[in-house]
């Protein structure tokens, strides 16, 4: 007994001393390996293949891209998957603490043990899928460094190139995969993995050909062992399939869709290989319809569901092949109506609807297709900008049609009889009651139901407000018309939902709160309000009618406006002569006498000119020179070199100017009086005759006194007020003013204003004023959105928004009246919150925004000094913001 007890104290002493990692040993290398083996390294392994498991389930391939060779978690989806590598990180950790063996120093020894590089390997694998490349890189290049003799070094210089063309450092990836090449000693298993590493890396770099051929190596199968599975070598061959149709070899790449397919692997690489043989038809050369008879007959499979959007696409493509139009539409229509989760597919085939509506001339369709494009397509699509720059051009279209028939309607309207009036509007009313009840009792069978409304679906692939401006819909009246109202409102439920109405019904942060002075009167307007929606009254539809001669004058400018844009964006964006001859020819028959009158008159002239219509061509040549004799343009008839002339006279005055300049600088008044007077004659009329005349005024001064000064800058001023000189020709008349009566201009006592600085009356009525750049493209964007602003958030409110020049690249915008300080500083912060008013063209550092007392304003345009009214307004007015102005 004794002796067994003493044998059995050994064994459990040997036990102990094989546990310590000081120990380097046979047993303790023994029981080290054993343990990190089976303990540590398998169970790591085992929440790696969970979270690949996850990845590769969850994963969503884009089949209009080149699949990549490995499949990685998205960003936004890696953390689904973290808990599997925290343990696999978690575990392998622990069994690098408790069985790498080290030495007196603590430094681990790598030949002791057999397991722990693969447990470093194991948490390199685990930071890579977590999207933790660089910690995962660390690990990679330690056991790379350190375990020198184990051939797990070559696992983990595999991985370190994965990792590299995942960084994007493809370059370091080069190097090691040579390294690997021509290594002899190289295993099996990674010699396997080898071509897949260099197909990785050859598609970072764009190489596709070198691509396609290790894809091709890799899918063959090769060694049965350490070969890939047939799942992934059907990936493999679909890429290559895709890597040859990228290169337009349709041949090759149907040969390879066609074996993808034999391989068997999941259905959904079965049913793009499919959709993507279909794509590759050739109509030209093979009968199309059996392959749409197949498609047709996919998209009755209900397992299909999923991809019906798919399927009628690629329908519509083949369609659109073979030039019929019409059947186009019909099936990319379909495939917006059947896309249930891939927007996408859903935004291709909006782009297909708004192109091939482009293509025919139908703009307002076009323009409502591109919209619903841009909102719903990937931003990484190749072509997104110019989408993006088409729907906006065919935006300003559509607005300006829409501006045409609206205002044609509002005239329409305001001539009929007042009971006729009331008739329509109380019809409207009525629709629009009938209308909400209807939405109503579908909302709620919908809710019971627990599905959509039966008409949801036909709504969808329809564009946005598709019928607005048609003088054939039911009525005439362009806001009345109740076939678009019920368009309206059924493609803003199927888009929006049943939304409740109230301010900033869009917005997911409300964190825009205007703040209004209330009083009781308003008060009693909400409370009444509540009683009755505000558009089911008459008074609400008969807001803003052009009743008088001064409103329908101004509504027909803003007809006229709208013809002669809408010319403009035909000719030069849109590049449709047709429809801007149209377009021009009608605005001068309805408006005889417009402003723009010469201007179309030459487009006109010249578009004939190009297309060789030399009958048009000379009759609006006639015109221009009968009706504009003195005209620039007809300048330009009469000497085609008149125009290059021109610009050579302009640059000999350029630099006759610059010597008047110099002149006078170098105090030579004589010489430069004398200088200026002979450019007033020699070169006649041009842009230089104020800056000529405004050195002859100085010189004058400085020859003969203050009064030949105040006299010649008051005649400049007159002559030329919109001049670049004018400006600073007031500020010198002001200084006159100050010297010859200086009791007008003293210094005012503390508290008082000065009559030639800026006051502050915080009580009386304030503007807001914006100074944009003189570009059409900017001012125009920006008033825009100030009327989108307050329509938005002030729709009680009647402002009046008008804009002058304001200096030579300058625009003065004037949104007018508040009746207080506080008032407008409110507004004024609530704008600068406003997400939707600086962006694309517009910049905010390109635009000085500030509320200001409207006696104020004059002296403002007068001096033209921003700065020093910035100042003025920090100083004043930061006490009135809630937020600190800044």
């Amino acid at each position: 007994m004794l002796i067994k007890r003493l044998l059995y104290l050994l064994a459990v002493a040997s036990l102990f001393v094989a546990c310590s990692t000081k120990k380097n040993t046979v047993v303790s290398r023994g029981y080290h390996n054993l343990t990190a083996r089976f303990n540590g390294y398998y169970y790591s392994c085992v929440n790696i293949d969970d979270g690949i498991f996850r990845i590769e389930k969850n994963n969503k391939d884009n089949f209009d891209k080149i699949l990549p060779v490995y499949i990685y978690p998205a960003g936004d989806k890696a953390k689904a998957t973290f808990p599997e590598f925290d343990k696999a990180i978690k575990k392998s950790s622990t069994c690098i603490q408790r069985h790498a063996i080290k030495d007196k120093k603590g430094a681990e020894i790598p030949s002791s043990g057999n397991w722990i590089d693969n447990n470093w390997i194991n948490i390199g694998i685990s930071h890579v899928y977590k999207r933790e490349l660089f910690s995962g890189l660390e690990a990679f290049e330690y056991v790379a460094r350190t375990y020198t003799k184990s051939k797990d070094k070559y696992t983990a210089l595999a991985w370190m190139i994965r990792t590299n063309n995942e960084i994007g450092s493809v370059s370091s990836s080069e190097q090691l995969i040579s390294l690997l090449k021509n290594d002899k000693n190289l295993p099996k298993k990674i010699k396997s993995q080898l071509p897949v590493l260099e197909a990785d890396y050859y598609t970072r770099r764009g190489l596709n050909t070198e691509a396609a051929t290790k894809l091709m190596e890799a899918a063959r199968g090769g060694n049965p062992i350490y070969g890939a599975s047939r799942k992934t070598r059907a990936r493999y061959t679909f890429i290559v399939a895709q890597l040859f149709e990228q290169q337009k070899n349709n041949k090759r790449a149907l040969e390879y869709y066609k074996k993808t397919i034999k391989l068997k692997p999941n259905y959904e690489l079965v049913f793009y290989s499919k959709i993507k043989m279909a794509k590759l038809l050739d109509v030209k050369r093979n009968n199309s319809e059996k392959t749409k008879k197949d498609l047709l007959k996919m998209a009755k499979e209900f397992k299909n569901n999923e991809y019906y959007d798919v399927i009628y696409y690629t329908l519509g493509e083949i369609e659109e092949k073979e030039r019929n139009a019409k059947q186009a539409l019909y099936y990319y229509k379909k495939s917006v109506q059947t896309s249930l989760n891939n927007p996408n597919q859903k935004g291709l085939s909006y782009l297909k609807l708004g192109e091939i509506n482009f293509d025919l001339a139908n703009y307002q369709p076009a323009g409502a297709y591109y919209d619903s494009a841009v909102v719903t397509i990937s931003k990484e699509h190749p072509d997104y900008a110019s989408i993006v720059a088409r729907k906006k051009t065919l935006e300003t279209l559509v607005g300006h049609i829409h501006t045409i028939s609206k205002e044609d309607s509002l005239q329409k309207f305001v001539k009929l009889s007042e009971n006729e009036q009331n008739r329509i509007i109380d019809k409207i009313i009525f629709d629009l009651e009938k209308e909400e009840a209807r939405l109503l009792k579908e909302k709620e069978n919908a809710k019971n139901s627990n599905k959509l409304p039966e008409n949801a679906l036909s709504s969808m692939g329809q564009p946005i407000n598709q019928d607005i401006g048609n003088p054939v819909a039911a009525t005439s009246f362009y806001f009345y018309n109740q076939n678009t109202i019920s368009f309206g409102i059924a493609d803003f439920t199927k888009k929006w939902g049943n939304r409740k109405l109230e301010d900033n019904w869009r917005r997911s942060n409300k964190a825009l709160i205007i703040d209004e002075p209330t009083n009781e009167k308003d008060t009693a307007k909400t409370a009444d309000s509540n009683t009755k929606s505000p558009n089911k009254t008459r008074d609400y539809y008969r807001k803003n009618l052009p009743v008088n001669d001064t409103l329908i004058k101004k509504s027909n400018k803003k007809i006229v406006y709208a013809y002669y844009m809408m010319g403009s964006i035909y000719k030069e964006e849109l590049n449709n002569t047709k429809k801007a001859v149209a377009t021009f020819e009608e605005l001068n028959a309805r408006f005889p006498q417009n402003k723009y009158l010469l201007n179309t008159y030459y487009i006109l002239y010249r578009t004939h000119l190009a297309e060789k219509n030399q009958p048009r061509a000379d009759y609006y040549k006639e015109k221009i020179l009968s009706e504009f004799p003195d005209s620039e343009f007809a300048l330009i008839i009469k000497n085609p070199s008149y125009a290059s002339e021109t610009n050579s006279k302009q640059s000999e005055v350029e630099a006759f100017y610059s010597t008047v300049y110099q002149s006078y600088n170098q105090n030579n008044f004589s010489q430069a009086l004398s200088q200026a007077n002979e450019g007033l004659s020699k070169f006649g009329k041009n842009v230089y005759v104020p800056k000529f005349e405004f050195i002859k005024s100085l010189c004058i001064g400085k020859l003969k006194g203050i009064d030949s000064l105040e006299f010649y800058l008051k005649l400049l001023v007159v002559k030329h007020p919109q001049a670049e000189v004018t400006p600073l020709a007031n500020e010198i008349l002001l200084s006159i003013k100050k010297q010859k009566n200086p009791d007008l201009y003293k210094v005012a006592e503390p508290g008082q204003a000065q009559l030639d600085t800026f006051m502050v009356n915080f009580d009386a009525d304030h503007f807001l004023i914006a100074i944009v750049p003189d570009d059409p493209k900017i001012a125009d964007a920006f008033k825009i959105r100030l009327n989108t602003f307050n329509n938005t958030y002030y729709s009680s409110r009647t402002f009046n928004l008008t804009s002058n020049l304001f200096g030579s690249n300058k625009q003065l915008v004037v949104l007018k009246t508040f009746a207080s300080a506080k008032e407008v500083v409110t507004y004024y912060e609530n704008l600068l919150r406003d997400p939707e008013l600086f962006k694309d063209e517009v910049k905010k550092e390109m635009i000085d925004i500030y509320p200001i007392l409207g006696s104020n304003l004059p002296l403002l345009y007068r001096k033209k000094n921003v700065e020093s009214y910035k100042i003025f307004f920090l100083d004043n007015y930061k006490n009135l913001s809630e937020n600190k102005i800044k």
